[in-house]
């Protein structure tokens, strides 16, 4: 067995190729409906940690790319039909009304969220590195809401259609 072979086979192993395989000829897309609580409950977590403790923010950044990782899966295999795959009208309107929803969402959090971090620079006379690593931790926050919300409000709002 030459190497080219013996590497496709233990790309095989990983189960990776038959993912994208499955993904490329448009497979069954699923209502996750606890995943989507679970990785916002987690970066909500992370990101009160970084908040709650400039001291030990690294902390709160290790739970937050921990949610990060968690949701950066649930638009690959959420019920949300990507930007580019066919999408009949029912489709086109949960997507609608779910990325409606993240960003009315993602603004509100936005004002709130850079409003408090600026009050608590004010009132606890925060450094200009730990304002900076905050507002950081909260872009990383903003973009797993982006990842979250969609997957959460499209799986929530839908009931799964049965197999025929």
């Amino acid at each position: 067995m030459s190497l080219p072979e013996r590497l496709d086979n233990l790309a095989r192993l990983t189960g990776m190729p038959a993912l994208a395989e499955r993904m490329a000829s448009g497979g069954q897309r699923r209502h996750l409906r606890w995943f989507p609580i679970v990785a916002l409950l987690v970066v909500s977590i992370g990101m009160a940690l970084i908040v709650a403790s400039p001291q030990r923010s690294w902390l709160g950044y290790l739970v937050l790319i921990l949610g990060n990782a968690i949701a950066a899966w649930l638009p690959i295999f959420g019920p949300i039909k990507p930007w580019g795959e066919i999408a009949d009208e029912r489709e086109r309107q949960v997507r609608h009304d779910a990325y409606f929803a993240a960003f009315a969402t993602i603004s509100l959090v936005s004002v709130v969220g850079v409003s408090l971090i600026m009050s608590l620079t004010l009132i606890e006379r925060w450094e200009i590195g730990t304002l900076l690593f905050d507002l950081a931790g909260f872009i990383l926050f903003l973009f797993s809401l982006w990842e979250v919300i969609p997957t959460l409000h499209a799986s929530w709002a839908t009931r799964p259609i049965e197999d025929e």
